[in-house]
C-alpha cells in the first residue's frame, strides 16, 4: 500500500500503531538495563521522535487555527508528564531512605532534586568521566532523556511562535535548524565527549525530525505524494515504509553497543527508521501484526509509567545486594505493575481534567510548587542536612581531601595549552636529580605523597600527568591528547629528566574505544618505555595496576561489613575486582627484559589475607583508596615511603 500523507496529519482518531511503536521503544531500553541488549538504548531515540512528531502537530494546528496557547501547552504538558513523575520519585527516596548506603542516599537526593526540575542530562553531563560514580548506583539516571524532552517543549513552540509569520520560510528554517543541531552532535561525538550524548542542542534534532513530518503532513501533502509516486523505486520504497522503518531499527539495535560512538551518525538509523513507520499508512497488515496488536498498545499505554519505573526499581534491589538473576525478573515485574497501575490510577485520571486559558495557570503553579518541594527535600538529603541514625555507623561523607599538583584534562574539545602547566616544571633543588611522573588521573593521586618523600631528600619531582588519555601515545584518537602527548614526548627529550616513571590506570587503557596504536597496550607501554631510553632518558621505571574495587571501596565497607556491624577489616578480598589482579600479570608477561624496573602494587598491597583497606578508623582519611582505585592523601605517602620512594632512589644518581 502506498504510503499515505494523510496519517502525518493530526488524526481526529486515535492511532494505535503510535502506541505500538512505544511499545518498541520501551522494550528496547528495559531489555538494555535488564538483559544488556547491546543496542537498546537506541528506544530512547524512538522517544525523541514520536514526542517531536506529535507535539509539533498540536501546536502547528493551534498556530493554524489562531488559538495556540503558551500557558495552555505548558499545562497540558505538565498534566502528561508530572503527576506519574512525581510519583516515582517520592516513592524511589522513601525507599532509598530505608535502603540506600549513606553516599548513595546522598547521590539520590541530588539527582531527585536534578530529574523534578528537569535538567538531569545537564547534571549528568557535568559528572561523566571515570571520577564518577557507576550508572548502576543512580535510580534517577534514566531521566537525562527526560530533560531533554522537557527542554524541547519550552524551546520549540517559542521558535515556531517567531517563524511562523515566515510561512514560507518555515520548512527551510527548521530543516536549517535540525541540520544545525545534526552538525554538533557529529563534532562533539567525534571528539569523544559526553556533550554529545546529554546536551539538548545535540539530541534536538531527533526531535525537530518529528516536527518536520509534522509540518510537510500539514503544508506540503500533495507536493510529496506527487514526488512519490514519480518513479517506480519510490512507489515501491514508499509501500514498504514500515518494513524498511523496522528493518533500520533492528539494524543499528545489533550493531551498536556501548562502545559504539553515539550518537553521531549512528542515531540517524533509529531517527529515520521511526519516521518511515511514522508516515507508513495505519492498518495494514504489517501494522496489524506489530505494532496494533492488543499487547503492543496495552505496553505503549504504560509505557511512560514502565520507563519511568524500570531503572530505579532495578537499582534498588541492586544496591539493596538483591543480585540475582531472579532478582531481575521480579524487578521487572514489580515495575510492570507499577507501570499499570500508575497508568490506571494517576495518569487516566489527570488527563481526564480539562486544561483551559483560565485552568493552565492552576497547572502551571502545582507543578512549580511541586518542584520546588521536591527540589529541596532532594537537596536537604544531598548535603546531608537530614540524618540517618544508621549512618553514624558507616562511611558516610565523601572524600574531600585537596590534591596536590597538576594534570591536564584531556577530555573536553579545547586544546590542552601546556604553557599553563609551566608552573610544574620548576625546580626546586636546580642541580638535583629530576623526576618525572606520567600517566592519568591514578599518577595525578600519587603525586601528593610522591613529593613531599622525594622533597625531603632533595630530589625534583615534575608531575605531568593528563586525564583521559592513553599515556605518551600521539595516535590517541582524542585531538587535545594527540596533541598534549605530542608536546610531552617532546618535552621530555628536552628536559631529560633522570627518572621517567609512568603510573596509570592500565586496565582502563587496555579497553579504551579512543586507544589508536596498533600493539595491545601492554606492549604499547614497554616499547614507550624503551624508546625513551633510547631517547636518552636515564631511567624509567612502570608501576604497575593498582587493584581496585567493585564500585568503591567506602561503598563495598558500608555495603559487607559496617552495614551488618561488622569492623572494616584490615585486608579483604571482599568486592576486589579481578579484572585489575589479572591486569598485573598482563603487564608483567609484556615485560621485554628487566632493564626497565616493574613495581607491582598487587604484590605490595595484596597478600593471602586480601588486599590492603586502610590505615586507621578515620574515614574516609584513612582508606587506601577514596573510589574504586584512586588512592588517598594517605595511600599516596604510605606507597611512597614503603615502596616506590626507595626504589626510586636506588635509581638516581647521588644528590650532590
Amino acid at each position: 500500500m502506498p504510503l499515505n500523507m494523510k496519517s502525518i496529519v493530526p488524526p481526529k482518531h486515535y492511532r494505535s500503531d503510535i502506541d505500538g511503536l512505544r511499545a518498541l521503544a520501551v522494550l528496547l531500553v528495559v531489555t538494555y538495563h535488564y538483559f544488556q541488549v547491546s543496542g537498546g538504548y537506541i528506544g530512547v531515540d524512538i522517544f525523541f521522535v514520536i514526542s517531536g512528531y506529535l507535539i509539533s502537530q498540536q501546536i502547528f494546528r493551534d498556530l493554524e487555527k489562531n488559538t495556540f496557547s503558551l500557558s495552555e501547552f505548558y499545562a497540558k504538558r505538565i498534566r502528561r508528564i508530572f503527576p506519574p513523575l512525581v510519583l516515582m520519585v517520592v516513592m524511589t527516596l522513601a525507599a532509598g531512605w530505608f535502603l540506600l548506603l549513606p553516599t548513595d542516599f546522598m547521590s539520590l537526593g541530588k539527582h531527585a532534586a536534578a530529574g523534578i526540575a528537569y535538567v538531569s542530562n545537564l547534571l549528568l553531563w557535568t559528572e561523566s568521566g571515570y571520577f564518577d560514580a557507576p550508572s548502576a548506583h543512580k535510580p534517577f539516571l534514566h531521566l537525562w532523556s527526560l530533560g531533554i524532552e522537557e527542554q524541547f517543549y519550552l524551546t520549540w513552540p517559542l521558535a515556531l511562535i517567531l517563524i511562523t509569520r515566515l510561512r514560507g520560510a518555515m520548512l527551510p528554517i527548521l530543516i536549517g535548524l535540525t541540520l544545525a543541531s545534526f552538525a554538533v552532535n557529529l563534532v562533539l561525538t567525534a571528539q569523544g565527549h559526553s556533550a554529545a550524548f546529554y546536551m539538548p542542542v545535540t539530541r534536538f534534532w531527533e526531535l525537530s525530525a518529528g516536527g518536520i513530518l509534522a509540518y510537510c503532513g500539514l503544508y506540503h501533502q500533495q507536493g510529496i505524494e506527487r514526488w512519490l509516486e514519480g518513479g517506480k523505486l519510490t512507489r515501491w520504497l514508499t509501500r514498504y515504509s514500515s518494513q524498511f522503518g523496522v528493518l533500520l531499527i533492528a539494524c543499528v539495535v545489533l550493531l551498536v553497543d556501548k562502545k559504539s560512538a553515539y550518537p553521531g551518525y549512528w542515531a540517524l538509523l533509529p531517527v529515520v527508521g521511526t519516521s518511515l513507520i511514522l508516515v507508513s499508512s495505519p492498518g495494514t497488515s504489517f501494522q496489524r501484526q506489530l505494532f496494533e496488536n492488543r499487547v503492543a498498545v496495552w505496553i505503549g499505554q504504560i509505557s511512560y509509567g514502565l520507563y519511568l519505573w524500570h531503572w530505579p526499581v532495578l537499582v534498588l534491589m541492586y544496591l539493596s545486594e538483591m543480585t540475582s538473576s531472579m532478582s531481575k525478573f521480579i524487578a521487572l515485574g514489580l515495575s510492570v505493575s507499577l507501570a499499570y497501575a500508575t497508568y490506571q490510577l494517576v495518569e487516566l485520571p489527570v488527563r481526564s481534567i480539562p486544561v483551559t486559558r483560565t485552568s493552565s495557570w492552576r497547572f502551571i503553579i502545582a507543578g512549580v510548587c511541586a518542584t520546588v518541594l521536591i527540589g529541596a527535600t532532594g537537596l536537604l538529603f544531598a548535603n546531608g542536612n537530614i540524618h540517618r541514625s544508621w549512618d553514624a555507623a558507616m562511611i558516610s561523607q565523601p572524600y574531600q581531601e585537596p590534591v596536590t599538583g597538576c594534570a591536564a584534562d584531556g577530555s573536553g574539545a579545547i586544546a590542552i595549552h601546556p604553557e599553563a602547566l609551566a608552573q610544574c616544571e620548576t625546580l626546586k633543588h636546580p642541580g638535583q636529580p629530576v623526576v618525572m611522573l606520567l600517566g592519568d588521573s591514578h599518577a595525578y593521586g600519587l603525586y601528593q605523597g610522591l613529593e613531599p618523600y622525594l622533597d625531603a631528600h632533595q630530589v625534583n619531582l615534575i608531575g605531568l600527568p593528563v586525564m583521559y588519555c592513553t599515556p605518551l601515545s600521539v595516535l590517541d584518537k582524542r585531538p587535545a591528547c594527540h596533541a598534549y602527548n605530542a608536546w610531552l614526548n617532546h618535552e621530555i627529550r628536552v628536559k631529560q629528566p633522570d627518572l621517567v616513571m609512568i603510573f596509570a590506570h592500565h586496565l582502563l587503557w587496555s579497553d579504551d574505544e579512543a586507544y589508536g596504536e596498533p600493539q595491545l597496550y601492554p606492549a604499547y607501554l614497554w616499547e614507550q618505555a624503551r624508546l625513551l631510553k633510547q631517547a636518552g632518558v636515564k631511567q624509567v621505571m612502570i608501576v604497575g595496576q593498582i587493584p581496585t574495587w567493585v564500585d568503591a571501596l567506602p561503598h563495598n565497607l558500608n555495603l559487607h561489613f559496617l552495614r551488618k556491624g561488622l569492623d572494616v577489616p584490615l585486608r579483604t578480598w571482599t568486592g576486589i575486582a579481578q579484572d585489575s589482579l589479572k591486569m598485573d600479570d598482563v603487564m608483567r608477561a609484556a615485560q621485554p627484559s628487566t632493564d626497565i624496573p616493574y613495581v607491582s602494587l598487587r604484590d605490595a598491597l595484596c597478600n593471602s589475607e586480601g588486599c590492603l583497606t586502610r590505615f586507621g578508623n578515620q574515614y574516609p582519611q584513612d582508606l587506601i583508596v577514596h573510589d574504586y582505585g584512586h588512592l588517598t592523601q594517605r595511600g599516596a605517602r604510605y606507597l611512597s615511603e614503603h615502596l616506590l620512594g626507595e626504589q626510586i632512589l636506588s635509581l638516581l644518581p647521588a644528590a650532590h
